[in-house]
């Protein structure tokens, strides 16, 4: 059943100039680049309706242990699969699939509880028309995970921005929603939506839950043009921005695909697409910079302020892009065209994007392609990549400006599947779609050698206990926590700091705020290397009391 609220509302035009960044060059060989200025004129409109899908569709999973964990085993083909984690060892991923074998395929979502090692029986759709290219993120704080897909082009004409909110993902019955808007009768139509990607962030209220980046044809004209939209209501309303109109005399038109992220640090957001340069006649990459920590007013609205961007022009095709973010250092890998084959390239950055560095992960005779990348921590981070029917994974200590020798991930030779949205990563591991058993299945395994801290739980009684834990594959070295207390009358053991000099892979630690005295309703917050949680309670004098 849909359920369909409200009505459509078109806002005025809003124009911003952004002003010209600088172009820092590597000395390794890659494709020569240049980050110019760009005259965005961004138009934004807004919706005030959305559905809920209440049509809930239940299959039954097979999962089967091995070195290469396989999620999936149909009959049929499961493909296309996007993947992430939160602080808990939770693996949420998207998927196509007939796991019903109705002969329908439906968008998937399941999860792992253990950082990959063993799946979920079970999975949840919505009885929706056929929807494609999932993609996931994780918000931020506890187990809650957020994500979209391409609309079917016959339903509203392919201009359904869905949004799947998961708030447990052990929760088959309740953990999981479905809500969408509905873009074709707003304004000149947005429509035809190709390519979506989704990214999400806790800077601000706990119903904002970040944005997406979209590729789709405008009534004006456009074609394949990029969009990009956010919630900034609680009840639902929803900003929607292009970046050129029909008859504009440059206009950014036939994207191939697009991406984002928020960097969890500085709350910014970074939506990319690639372009049909009219000019070169070569794909090259638009981004934005949105401050997705504050809201500033817009009319009797109100936005996340573009506090940047930039055009990113090459001599050489950018394809199949990716991007991470993590404390002001961006990348963004590419699949280029040099040499004549397909090689992997990194456009990187150390200070928000005002600056921009190149350099080759893979470029070998052979075709690299599909790359993908995520953050690991402070300026490490790991790309996977498809070569010859393998997927291969190669990290950077440095920010993007090097890149180790690429290491094979399977364990099957040749069976990897080379397509768009073939492979995604996360922290805890890489899904990939697989051939080996003569259709495609998902596969999961580990990726790189890297600690990852777990807030697992915050417990009261005589002051505050929070356990730590690695769920990482390396140990985590020096790492600095904190619990602080908010709320209520905290007269001493407000804060508590300190440093856990190691913690092995797997591993758990406690940490105790000591002795505190006070009274009245409290949270605690707790941080440890980049992990944050909270809980709530009651102080009375030196325990606390009801701790959630």
């Amino acid at each position: 059943m849909k359920m369909k609220i409200g009505a459509f509302l078109v806002m005025s035009m809003l124009v911003v100039s952004v002003g010209a960044v600088m172009l820092n060059k590597t000395e390794r060989v890659g494709p020569k680049i240049s980050l110019s200025k760009a005259n965005f004129h961004i138009e934004k409109e807004v919706c005030k309706s959305y559905q809920t899908y209440n049509d809930i569709l239940r299959p039954k999973m097979i999962a089967t242990l091995g070195t290469d964990i396989q999620i999936t085993g149909q009959e049929t083909d499961e493909i296309h699969p996007a993947i992430a984690n939160d602080n808990s060892g939770n693996v949420l991923i998207g998927f196509e699939a007939d796991l019903r074998g109705d002969g329908e395929y439906n968008v998937w979502f399941t999860y792992s509880p253990d950082g990959g090692a063993t799946w979920a029986e079970n999975a949840i759709a919505w009885q929706i028309e056929t929807p494609e290219l999932p993609s996931v993120d994780y918000w931020g704080e506890g187990n809650r995970f957020f994500g979209t897909m391409v609309p079917n082009p016959y339903e509203e004409d392919g201009s359904i921005l869905y949004l799947m909110e998961c708030t447990n993902p052990a929760d088959f019955e309740e953990g999981y929603t479905l809500v969408g808007w509905t873009w074709s009768d707003v304004g000149d139509g947005y429509y035809n939506f190709v390519d979506m990607a989704i990214a999400c962030d806790d800077g601000v209220e706990n119903w904002a839950w970040g944005g997406v980046s979209i590729i789709g044809d405008h009534g004006s004209g456009l074609i394949q043009t990029p969009f990009f939209s956010y919630q900034f209501t609680e009840d639902g309303y929803a900003w929607i921005y292009r970046w050129s109109t029909g008859g504009d005399e440059f206009t950014f038109e036939y994207c191939q695909s697009t991406t984002m992220d928020i960097d969890p640090v500085t709350h910014m957001a970074y939506p990319v697409w690639n372009y049909l340069n009219p000019e070169t006649g070569v794909l090259d990459l638009l981004f934005s910079k949105f401050d997705f920590g504050t809201w500033e007013p817009y009319d009797s609205y109100q936005v996340h302020p573009e506090v940047g961007g930039g055009l990113i022009n090459t001599s050489v095709n950018d394809q199949n892009i990716d991007i991470s973010a993590y404390n002001d250092n961006v990348i963004i890998v590419s699949q280029t065209d040099e040499y004549g084959n397909q090689d992997i390239t990194c456009y990187y950055s150390t200070d928000g994007m005002n600056s921009v560095g190149v350099s080759i992960i893979a470029n070998s005779s052979d075709d690299e392609m599909y790359p993908k990348v995520v953050h690991t921590g402070d300026n490490t981070a790991v790309c996977i990549f498809v070569k010859n029917g393998n997927l291969y994974q190669s990290t950077t200590e440095d920010g993007g400006a090097t890149w180790s020798e690429p290491i094979m991930i399977n364990d099957v030779s040749g069976t990897v599947e080379e397509d768009y949205h073939t492979a995604d990563v996360c922290k805890l591991g890489a899904i990939w779609t697989d051939n080996r058993n003569g259709n495609a299945d998902l596969f999961f395994d580990s990726v790189g050698a890297f600690a990852v801290i777990s807030i697992d739980s915050i417990s009261g009684g005589f002051g505050v206990t929070a356990t730590i834990s690695n769920i990482g594959n390396a140990p985590a070295e020096n790492v600095e926590w904190s619990i602080d207390l908010e709320g209520g009358l905290i007269l001493l053991g407000k804060h508590k700091e300190g440093v856990i000099p190691s913690l092995a892979p797997g591993a758990s630690t406690t940490v105790k705020t000591g002795f505190i005295l006070g009274i009245g309703k409290t949270t605690a917050s707790v941080a440890a290397d980049g992990t944050t949680a909270q809980a709530s309670g009651f102080v009375l004098g030196p325990f606390v009391l009801g701790m959630k």
